[in-house]
């Protein structure tokens, strides 16, 4: 009986051992763990950031002023933007303040936007403002959140 002859060969005429052969190097393999590590960290990361500003982020909204001289009234009506609490809406002048709740009459937890019914207010001494408006007086809307900084979302600066 002859020996068989058991050397095996791979297709380019090596011999084949008995190990499989890497398909990937060290290098390489360490270099796209990294990269991957990166990714995630990176994704996660912007995730916080755009989530903190969805929740805490700049609302916007406009109005248009009416100014009655002979009655020295002031009204405010909310043209477009994003809606607020009616508690959150404060209309500051100089000396006087009240929320759009209260010169409205809705509830301070209500929902005001442009297409609300109390998106129109107006502001003078018969009213919870309590004050006489002049043509020259700094009027402000304020959006007050529960938490956080205030911010004006739009002045009148007199007739």
């Amino acid at each position: 009986m002859a020996a068989e002859n058991t050397d095996r060969r791979d297709s380019s005429g090596r011999a084949a051992s008995a190990e499989p052969d890497r398909a990937v190097s060290e290098f390489t393999g360490v270099a796209i763990l990294i990269a991957v590590t990166v990714l995630v960290t990176a994704s996660v990361g912007l995730s916080v950031l755009v989530a903190n500003s969805t929740q805490t982020g700049d609302r916007s909204a406009n109005f248009s002023f009416q100014y009655i001289d002979g009655s020295s009234v002031l009204i405010i009506y909310f043209d477009r933007g994003d809606q607020f609490r009616a508690g959150n809406l404060t209309v500051r002048g100089q000396g006087a303040e009240a929320t759009w709740a209260a010169l409205s009459g809705a509830e301070p937890s209500a929902l005001i936007g442009p297409q609300s019914p109390d998106s129109t207010v107006q502001i003078s001494a018969r009213n919870p403002y309590g004050q006489r408006v002049s043509g020259d007086e700094n009027v402000r809307i304020v959006y007050t959140p529960g938490t956080g900084n205030e911010t004006v979302l739009q002045r009148w600066g007199g007739a």
